[in-house]
């Protein structure tokens, strides 16, 4: 990604201010969107735990699949807009250098491996009940490390807008 953003950013001429105030709120949209996405995971989650019966469990676990499967096109999406469009945008407006993105992309990447982690445990059927907790536990691990990212996402822009209003950009 490190590679990809340095170039992106020098073969773009400008942007303007309207773009990266656009860039911005297009960020803030799609985090509630997404953070709307894993309340829902997290719902079907707690349900895994409160659930009795084999037919109950496996409609909770499929709908729990499909919402995680979801959840990940629309996170992968997110993603791709975010290292083809707004990192560039704020390394290049900002000065910024990439290094800022790294942990974010690795807490993304992390995060990704839990959600594919359960729905490989899913794929293994018949899942047992006591396994249940576990691979819903992956999702957990998911749901927390995507919110603090995604709150580590806009601090860290916030913080650089502030930056720029103060040396008058």
């Amino acid at each position: 990604m490190k590679q990809q953003i340095v170039e992106n950013a020098y073969t773009t001429l400008s942007y303007s201010k309207l773009e990266m105030s656009e860039a911005v709120e297009r960020l803030h949209e799609e985090h509630k969107e997404l953070k709307e996405e894993l309340h829902e995971l997290h719902v079907w989650v707690k349900a895994v735990g409160e659930t009795s019966g084999a037919i109950n469990r496996d409609g909770i676990l499929g709908n729990l699949r499909e919402t995680a499967n979801q959840f990940v096109r629309q996170l992968d999406a997110h993603a791709k807009w975010e290292e083809e469009r707004l990192f560039p945008m704020v390394t290049w407006y900002y000065g910024e250098e990439p290094e800022q993105f790294t942990l974010m992309e690795q807490e993304h990447v992390l995060a990704e491996q839990f959600i594919q982690a359960f729905v490989n445990a899913l794929e293994r059927a018949p899942v047992r009940q006591h396994e249940e907790k576990e691979m819903a536990s992956y999702l957990t691990q998911a749901i927390q490390i995507l919110n603090h990212h995604f709150q580590m996402e806009e601090d860290l822009i916030v913080t650089l807008i502030d930056r720029s209003n103060g040396y008058g950009y």
